[in-house]
């Protein structure tokens, strides 16, 4: 029943533009089966009846043109789109049809029609025979499409499933050539059951034909987008379940929503105005008390502390004189020069009137806005709206005029030597100085708090930069990623992300791409990721493919190291600072520990055909192993084996001669080493003298071989300073093996993907 249509797009954009006259929020299933038709895409043979009046000889004419025994009965019925969970669909007999539809008008006695449907044979219950096509525009990534397991219990059954199998999700705006469809084909899981590409499996449908249905609703989400150029928006669409049958893919229901066009409106900042906040070379504090110690005043101390120059260095306020030897400004119209960093901690209802001043001057590029109570306390949405007019007027003026915040934490630039954090330097040394041998990283950051956390608890780390951008009014997370992107100083950028503004996901995947492509290390953590706003009224797309199921794929894809959580972060930028551009691609490791239960629990966590391995020691290689052994009178309790068990017996010299020899081994090339220091025989306190302990002797191993060395050490904190030394030096230091052999198990899986 499909029509050669040869403008598809103006077809649907009669459809759609009829549906949003008449003021409906979505399509009825026959006009979705239309313009599918249009596209030439396979759907059932079907009839639209009226509401009642169901004549007997009238519906045995319209069965004898239906193949097959049996038909379907669907209600068409605006109120009810989740037509099969309210018992809107019966499969009946053919001679039953008049008594199936008498049934259902009295179960929908306000249904609009019904509709037959041809009964498309497929196999129900068997993988890869009803799939789920979906489809929805996202604000931040633009039109997303998503294919995964399909039929009623869709939802249920992808959420048993092993993360990251199901469902496959593409930000079409992100494709850089028509071959990413095909490869976005290839990485659905459930397609594989589809294609024959299982054990055992018959191949059931040829590529192409997804392909179609594919390029249909690509080309569908472009034209009824958010731009406006048609009209209206398609705000979801789904097909569930497309069916296989006879080798074709069948739509068996469809669901499209719309809406009326909502086009994105905002305006990034300009790099300019970005980088003056990331290396500033004036600066400027509004909010400062020349009487006692507030927020004002703390920043200023731990500005001038960092080493920035005095001269500067300007206080904006009303005031004769100085404070701590700085000059104040009535007005930023005063500044004797453009101010690159205008920090204001002023109370919130002050923030109008010295942000307008400032926007007003032109003498202004960035601003970090401390102060609170802009939009995220409820009663403060007026002081928020006229911030941000504000900020539009100040960019008139000054087309770099930017704000970071409001309610931000602060900057750290050491570049800059700047450190606008209200954090006093008692309570957290700020991350100032040179991180070697530690990479150079950007630690950029939606939360202060969160930044202040990594950084107390990694004081190796040191960034080139520390942003806390606060509740990104103006300046976004993803504006100081697209610089730190294209920042040659750094190997690692680490991110902390809540939400992200509109069009702000396709621009954070063109960055990761960019700074992956630099061979930067890319590490996120999302937060806020349970599904809020979605329509009840659509099918299993919006919940299956929400926000942060959207952001998690595409930024894998992109390239960048997702964290699943905060202790993950912590763990991976512990790698990624100690071995930023390291290249284990084999994903083949060998570990060792002086303890058995180590031995094993690591021996569980490298599983078969995981993301690491750890291949048997081969001739060679056990030989070698073994005379360091023996060197040591280990040979006779010790078989060579990996994970390597030494006993509690071996030294500090053993275990570092076994080391050396396994990072010399060709066929790993990562190392995990576990200890338990309570053995007398090795060096693990301070009054044994750790300078000719293991601990500190790793980092000179490690980096002789370029290879990745995880160090864990399962004890309690009598031995802090024993891993202090390690970590120091630039070994990574875990006090779990599970975690260490988890995030060396994530660290070498990305190597293996990039490979």
């Amino acid at each position: 029943m499909q029509t050669q249509i040869d403008n598809p797009v103006k077809t649907a954009a009669a459809i759609l533009k009829k549906a949003l006259a008449e003021k409906r929020a979505a399509l009825t299933e026959f006009e979705v089966y239309e313009i599918f038709d249009a596209f030439r895409l396979p759907t059932p043979m079907r009839s639209l009846l009226p509401h009642g009046g169901f004549d007997r000889d009238a519906m045995h004419n319209i069965m004898e043109s239906f193949p097959g025994g049996k038909v379907v009965v669907k209600v068409i019925s605006s109120k009810t789109l989740h037509k099969t969970e309210a018992g809107g669909v019966k499969v009946c007999a053919k001679d039953k049809i008049v008594d199936t539809l008498k049934n259902m008008h009295q179960l929908f006695p306000e249904a609009e029609s019904f509709m037959v449907c041809e009964f498309v044979e497929h196999a129900v219950f068997s993988l890869g025979q009803e799939l789920m096509l979906g489809a929805r525009q996202d604000r931040a990534f633009g039109p997303v499409l998503t294919l995964g397991v399909g039929g009623t219990d869709a939802e249920n059954i992808t959420s048993r499933i092993k993360p990251g199998n199901t469902p496959a999700i593409l930000p079409v705006e992100s494709r850089h050539s028509p071959e990413d469809l095909k490869a976005f084909l290839n990485s659905a899981w459930i397609w594989k059951y589809v294609a024959g590409n299982v054990r055992g499996g018959k191949k059931l449908a040829q590529d192409e034909e997804m392909l179609k249905w594919l390029d249909a609703f690509t080309q569908l989400l472009a034209a009824f987008s958010d731009d406006g150029r048609e009209g209206v928006a398609i705000e979801e669409m789904e097909v569930n379940p497309l069916a296989v049958s006879n080798g074709r893919l069948v739509a068996l229901d469809g669901v499209l929503r719309l809406r009326a066009p909502a086009p994105k409106r905002r305006v990034p900042p300009t790099a300019r105005g970005v980088q003056s906040l990331l290396r500033p070379a004036t600066v400027a504090i509004a909010g400062v008390s020349e009487k006692k110690m507030n927020m004002g005043r703390i920043i200023l101390g731990n500005v001038l502390k960092a080493g920035f120059p005095r001269e500067k260095l300007y206080i904006l306020k009303d005031f004769k004189g100085e404070i701590d030897g700085v000059k104040c400004f009535a007005k930023p119209a005063d500044f004797p020069h453009m101010v690159d960093m205008f920090v204001v901690c002023v109370p919130s209802k002050e923030v109008p009137e010295v942000l307008r001043g400032a926007g007003h001057s032109g003498k202004v590029r960035g601003v970090v806005l401390i102060s609170g109570g802009m939009g995220e306390k409820e009663g403060s949405e007026s002081v928020k709206d006229e911030v941000l007019k504000i900020i539009v007027d100040g960019k008139k003026k000054n087309p770099d005029f930017s704000l970071s915040g409001g309610n931000s934490l602060g900057i750290v630039s050491n570049p800059s030597k700047v450190n606008t954090l209200f954090i006093p330097v008692e309570k957290m040394p700020p991350p100032l100085g040179d991180p070697a041998p530690f990479a150079k990283t950007a630690l950029l950051s939606q939360s202060g708090a969160f930044i202040i956390s990594v950084v107390s608890r990694m004081p190796h780390l040191k960034p080139v930069y520390s942003v806390s951008v606060g509740n990104q009014m103006d300046v976004t997370v993803v504006d100081y990623v697209e610089q730190a992107a294209c920042d040659r100083e750094l190997d690692a950028i680490f991110i902390y992300i809540e939400g992200l503004k509109d069009g702000d996901g396709l621009r954070l995947i063109a960055a990761v791409e960019k700074a992956v492509a630099a061979g930067k290390e890319m590490l996120v953590y999302k937060a806020g990721r349970t599904p809020t706003g979605q329509k009840a009224v659509m099918g299993h797309t919006a919940s299956i493919a929400g926000d942060y199921v959207v952001m998690q794929s595409a930024l894998k894809r992109a390239g960048a190291c997702v964290a699943d959580t905060l202790e993950e972060f912590d763990d991976m930028a512990q790698l990624m600072s100690c071995y930023a551009g390291a290249k284990p691609s084999k994903g083949s490791v060998f570990a060792m520990s002086n303890a058995g239960f180590e031995s094993a629990a690591m021996a569980d966590k490298i599983v078969p055909r995981g993301p690491i391995a750890a291949p048997a020691p081969d001739a060679a290689f056990g030989a070698k192993v073994h005379a360091a052994l023996k060197e040591y009178g280990l040979d006779s309790i010790v078989d060579v084996h990996n994970p390597l068990d030494v006993t509690p017996m071996a030294s500090d010299a053993a275990i570092l001669k076994i080391t050396q020899t396994a990072l010399e081994w060709e066929e790993a090339d990562a190392m995990v080493l576990s200890l338990i220091p309570l053995t007398p025989v090795m060096k693990t306190l301070e009054a044994e003298g750790l300078n000719d302990s293991v601990a500190a002797k790793l980092s000179a191993l490690a980096a002789k071989h370029s290879k990745p060395l995880v160090f864990c050490v399962a004890a309690g904190k009598l031995y802090d300073a024993y891993c202090d030394v390690a970590a120091r030096s630039g070994i990574p230091v875990f006090r779990s093996s599970d975690r260490a052999v988890a995030a060396l198990s994530k660290f070498m899986s990305l190597r293996k993907r990039a490979a």
